[in-house]
């Protein structure tokens, strides 16, 4: 075998080797994220005993405050509320009134939990979107570190939906969905809690409700348990819990 025979022969073998070595790196590297997603996942999405978790939201938060169990959350809710009255709201805080802005400004908090909506039906759905996405955005330029939490609206019962023009799960099931769009515009995590009360056709069972539209009491506890084990997947620009 003449010296050129030989080099092209060795430059092959040599090619080879190099193709089916960076191949097992690339194997390897995908094999690494795999797992550090695997990881992710087994995250919690709020932290233990709610500690530096702030809810947001109507009449639905305040029953989870009272009733369910929240522990070292903070809570800026009250009845009525709704996405147009938030900023401008005054409620007790830290035992002074204070606005959502304050609050937002004096704490600095892991997990935000915004769920509003219900309220706002009646009003255009364009425009309840427009001011829903714009809040969110407020929420992320004073809290950047804090992981958003959109909660979708409660259902109502099957009664309920039936017998109202406006408080009825077609309505809210259109605007959870533009909700979830929005987190996703936004990269906030989004959770249906609806999966653990609705009946088989999508409606809260009734004897969840004594008014079709609000929880009973003991059932908060229920609702701040299903919190608890939700879990979520890490993002490179928002600090998550460990």
């Amino acid at each position: 075998m003449d010296m050129r025979r030989w080099f092209h022969s060795f430059s092959l073998f040599g090619l080879a080797v190099f193709v089916l070595w960076t191949g097992r790196i690339d194997i390897y590297a995908k094999q690494e994220e795999t797992f550090d997603e695997q990881e992710a996942e087994l995250k919690p999405m709020f932290p233990d005993n709610f500690r530096d978790v702030l809810f947001i939201g109507d009449s639905r938060t305040v029953g989870l405050l009272e009733c369910g169990q929240l522990g070292e959350a903070d809570v800026f809710a009250k009845s009525g509320m709704t996405v147009f009255k938030l900023w401008d709201s005054e409620l007790y805080f830290g035992g002074d009134k204070k606005t959502l802005r304050q609050a937002l400004t004096e704490n600095q908090y892991q997990v935000i939990h915004l769920m509003l909506g219900v309220n706002e039906l009646g009003y255009p759905t364009e425009r309840i979107v427009e001011k829903y996405r714009e809040t969110v955005k407020e929420v992320q330029s004073m809290q950047r570190q804090a992981k958003i939490v959109l909660g979708a609206n409660l259902h109502v019962t099957l009664e309920k939906s039936e017998n109202s023009d406006i408080f009825n799960n077609r309505q809210i099931n259109e605007l959870n969905g533009k909700i979830e769009q929005i987190g996703q515009d936004l990269d906030c995590c989004y959770i249906d809690v609806n999966e653990e009360f609705d009946d088989a056709q999508g409606n809260l069972l009734k004897t969840y409700s004594a008014d079709g539209l609000h929880m009973l009491g003991e059932y908060y506890g229920d609702w701040a348990r299903w919190l608890q084990e939700r879990d979520s997947v890490s993002t490179p620009d928002i600090e998550v819990f460990e």
